[in-house]
């Protein structure tokens, strides 16, 4: 059990950062586009909707994976949900990232990440059912 709340812990953690996109003008944001070798963002209402909706949106993810890990037993197929789910955005962005030619260094971080926290949350859902069926 333990090592799924910290799976859960640390995938939570790890969206909340997310939250910069809410607030830093374009600019700013297009400064730390560029550190990964990505073509300036272009200043269109279309691009600072969708920056500060998925922002949004992956706040809103890691809390509820941090909910999830407060008593992970309580929320039943949730828990397999979020790592089956994580595996998902995983895979969609590994193979999003180099069809449209983003930079490795880029969409890496967000693929692996996705990947192996999700395995490890199906892992430990899986140990952590076993555990309470004994």
């Amino acid at each position: 059990m333990r090592g799924l709340k910290i799976t859960l812990w640390l995938t939570g953690v790890l969206c909340l950062p997310c939250v910069v996109g809410l607030f830093l003008p374009l600019s700013s944001l297009a400064s730390f586009t560029s550190l990964f070798g990505v073509e300036t963002l272009p200043d269109s209402p279309v691009v600072i909707y969708g920056t500060r909706t998925v922002s949004a949106t992956f706040v809103a993810v890691g809390i509820f994976f941090i909910i999830l890990a407060l008593n992970p037993m309580k929320y039943g197929v949730l828990v397999p949900f979020s790592g089956l789910a994580s595996v998902f955005v995983g895979v969609v962005c590994a193979i999003t990232g180099p069809v449209v030619g983003m930079p490795a260094k880029w969409f890496l971080g967000d693929s692996l990440s996705c990947l192996i926290l999700g395995v490890l949350i199906l892992f430990f859902w899986k140990r952590a059912k076993r555990v309470v069926a004994v």
